[in-house]
C-alpha cells in the first residue's frame, strides 16, 4: 500500500543533497537529487499538525522555533521565510486587521474612504514603523537559532497593496475616475515595500525574494486594466527589489492569468507561480521560455481535501507537465497550502517530490518518472 510505502520512505529516506546544494545544482543544469520543491505558507498548516494555533506561531518565537525545528526533522524542509504579507503594508498605512486565533488575517476597516485623503498616508516613516521592524527582530531571533539557514521573503504588490489601503470596490471606480491618484498609491506601496526590502538587505545580507500580487489577475482586471494600471508598478516595484537584492524575484498572482501570459511573458523575474485553476502544459509552451515555472497541486482539491494518493498522482502529473520547461521547473502547489491540511498529504507531497523528481535535470524529465 503507498501509505505503507510513505511510512517506510520517511524512516529511511536521507537526503544526498541540502536544499541549498539541491537548487544550485539544478539551476546550472546539473543533475540534482531531486526537483526542487515548495509548498506555499506551509507554516501557518504546520502549526496545526504541530499542536499550535495561527496566534501561537504569529506570536510567539519559541512556538516558531518549534515549528521550525519540527518541520526539518520529520519532514526534511529547511529555511526561514518572511517578509510583508498581503496586508502588512496596509496594516503599516493604517488599515484595521483582524487576526484570528486559527486562520488568515483581514482587512476590517481600509486606512482610508477616500482616495482624496491619501496625503494623510504620505509622511507614515517606514523606517522606524514598528509594524516593518516587528518583522525584523522576529528574524535576527530566528536567524540566531538557524544561522546555516537561509532567508527567502515575499513582498506584495503593489495594486494589491493598495487595494488593503482603499478597498477593493474602491480601488476599481478609481482606477477610472482618479488614475493619477491610484498610480500615487501605488507609488507609495512600493515605497514602504522596498524600504523594508532596504533595511532587510542592510542587516541580513539578502535573499531569494517572491512577489505575490492576487489583485492583478484576470479574474479581477480586465487586460487593458492590467496593462495601464498594475503592470507599470508592478514593474517598478521587479526593478527596484532586483536592485536591492542583486538578483531577480519570483512571481506568484493567484487565480486565473492565462489571459495575460502575454504581458507577463515580459516581466523580468525569475520565475513564475501557476496556480491550479491554470494548465501547465500551457503555461509551459507559452512561458517555459522566459522563466522558470513553479506549481501547481491543488491546495485545496488535493492537498486539503484529498488523499495521500491523489496528492502523490497530482504531483506526478503536474511534474509530468512541468519538468521540461526549458528554463526549469520546480514542483509546488498552486497557492497557499490550507490550514487544515493534514501531515500524511504534506508526507505524500515530499514523497513524490523525492521519488517522482528523483535524477531531476532542468529542462528533462526527472529519473524517477520513468516508471510512473
Amino acid at each position: 500500500m503507498l501509505s505503507d510505502d510513505i511510512k517506510r520512505h520517511f524512516e529511511t529516506y536521507v537526503d544526498k543533497m541540502t536544499q541549498g546544494e539541491r537548487a544550485m545544482a539544478y539551476a546550472s543544469g546539473e543533475e540534482a537529487d531531486h526537483i526542487p520543491y515548495s509548498i506555499q505558507s506551509n507554516e501557518e498548516a504546520m502549526a496545526g499538525i504541530f499542536g499550535y494555533t495561527t496566534a501561537q506561531w504569529r506570536d510567539d518565537p519559541k512556538v516558531h522555533i518549534d515549528i521550525l525545528e519540527r518541520r526539518r526533522e520529520e519532514f526534511g524542509i529547511v529555511g526561514l521565510a518572511s517578509g510583508l504579507r498581503l496586508r502588512t503594508v496596509g496594516q503599516a498605512l493604517g488599515s484595521d486587521i483582524f487576526f484570528p486565533e486559527v486562520g488568515i488575517d483581514r482587512v476590517v476597516a481600509p486606512a482610508i474612504d477616500n482616495i482624496k485623503d491619501l496625503n494623510t498616508l504620505m509622511d507614515i516613516d517606514p523606517f522606524t514603523h514598528p509594524v516593518y521592524l516587528a518583522i525584523l527582530e522576529r528574524l535576527r531571533i530566528l536567524k540566531d537559532h538557524f544561522p546555516e539557514m537561509g532567508i527567502g521573503f515575499m513582498v506584495t504588490g503593489p495594486i494589491t497593496v493598495a487595494s488593503t489601503v482603499l478597498g477593493a470596490d474602491k480601488l476599481l471606480r478609481e482606477t477610472v475616475k482618479h488614475r493619477d491618484a491610484v498610480f500615487e498609491l501605488m507609488d507609495l506601496a512600493n515605497y514602504h515595500t522596498l524600504s523594508w526590502v532596504k533595511m532587510f538587505v542592510e542587516e541580513f545580507g539578502g535573499g531569494g525574494c517572491n512577489v505575490c500580487d492576487p489583485f492583478t489577475c484576470a479574474g479581477i482586471l480586465s487586460h487593458k486594466q492590467f496593462v495601464e494600471v498594475s503592470k507599470p508598478k508592478l514593474e517598478d516595484l521587479i526593478a527596484g527589489l532586483t536592485e536591492l537584492l542583486g538578483k531577480k524575484p519570483g512571481l506568484h498572482i493567484c487565480g486565473k492569468t492565462s489571459p495575460l501570459w502575454d504581458e507577463i511573458a515580459t516581466l523580468e523575474v525569475a520565475s513564475f507561480s501557476v496556480d491550479n485553476c491554470e494548465s501547465l502544459s500551457d503555461a509551459k509552451e507559452q512561458l517555459g521560455d522566459k522563466f522558470a515555472l513553479v506549481g501547481n497541486v491543488a491546495p485545496v482539491d488535493v492537498m486539503l481535501l484529498g488523499t495521500p494518493e491523489e496528492v502523490v498522482e497530482a504531483c506526478k502529473n503536474c511534474i509530468r507537465d512541468g519538468a521540461e520547461s526549458p528554463k526549469g521547473y520546480n514542483l509546488g502547489t498552486g497557492c497557499q497550502v490550507p490550514i487544515g491540511t493534514s501531515r500524511e498529504n504534506f508526507e505524500a507531497f515530499v514523497y513524490a517530490a523525492r521519488i517522482y523528481g528523483a535524477g531531476a535535470k532542468k529542462g528533462c524529465m526527472p529519473k524517477g518518472m520513468l516508471n510512473a
